[in-house]
C-alpha cells in the first residue's frame, strides 16, 4: 500500500444494499477484505486512511470504523 499506515477497519452496510456487489465495490476502493460477516451487515478488511474516505463516500456504506484493541491495565504489550 504504497508507503501509508494500514488499518483495520470495520465497515457497516446498509442494509438496503445486497452484500456481495458492495464487496466488490470496497475491493475496487483498494480495501483488502479479510472477513465478511454476512449476517451483520459488515466486512472487515485492511486499508491506508484514503482508502477509508474513500469507503465512506460510498452510497451502500454505513460507517467506516478503525478497529480497536485493547489491553488490561497491567499488561505491558
Amino acid at each position: 500500500m504504497s508507503g501509508a499506515e494500514v488499518h483495520v477497519y470495520v465497515i457497516t452496510i446498509s442494509t438496503q444494499h445486497p452484500l456481495e456487489p458492495v464487496v466488490s465495490e470496497l475491493q475496487s476502493c483498494g480495501l483488502q477484505v479479510k472477513q465478511v460477516l454476512a449476517a451483520l451487515g459488515q466486512v472487515i478488511g485492511e486499508g491506508s486512511e484514503e482508502v477509508a474516505e474513500k469507503l465512506r463516500g460510498l452510497s451502500a456504506v454505513e460507517s467506516v470504523d478503525a478497529q480497536q484493541q485493547y489491553r488490561a491495565l497491567d499488561d505491558d504489550a
